[in-house]
């Protein structure tokens, strides 16, 4: 399958995705395509609020844009590593069986999962501004975000067995 038809699949039915997911052989650059693709698409939907904060309040645009290059495409996935060797370690520590890698491969997958919906927040952030439209669509994103992440932990720690 596609990746755009795994994202509208993982909406659908997410646990069946991190089944297919966990049933692949364990590829890092899977894993770190998966997260440089979030972290790009996170980047991208920033774009429309850095252009209206620019703007507004008289900021340069291409130093905002480049501080959240930087901190998207460089910061933001050492420190995804490192919450993955967390969720790992919690993993072993509840009895599960998965190695690290399909740990990383699901929780990347996740946070590439939920970009549609942080697209969503960027632009409505940027055309919108602050406000209820703003905290309505970052609550979805995030229960998405969350709720994808519980699904793949489940999925790995029940297995090949069917939900």
């Amino acid at each position: 399958m596609s990746v755009v038809s795994n994202v509208i699949y993982t909406y659908r039915s997410p646990s069946k995705v991190f089944e297919f997911i966990y049933g692949r052989p364990t590829n890092e650059a899977t894993s770190l395509g998966y997260l440089m693709g979030a972290c790009f698409l996170t980047y991208v939907a920033q774009w429309p609020y850095l252009a209206r904060q620019s703007h507004l309040e008289d900021f340069n645009l291409q130093t905002s844009l480049a501080a959240s290059l930087l901190a998207w495409l460089l910061i933001a996935p050492l420190l995804l590593y490192c919450v993955a060797i967390l969720v790992y370690f919690l993993h072993r520590v509840l009895g599960g069986s998965k190695t690290s890698g399909q740990i990383r491969v699901g929780l990347f997958w996740s946070f590439f999962a939920a970009t549609p919906m942080m697209m969503l927040f960027g632009l409505v952030k940027g055309f919108l501004g602050s406000g209820t439209a703003e905290n309505v669509v970052g609550f979805f994103w995030f229960m998405a975000l969350s709720y994808f992440i519980l699904c793949a932990v489940v999925r790995a720690k029940v297995g090949g067995a069917a939900q």
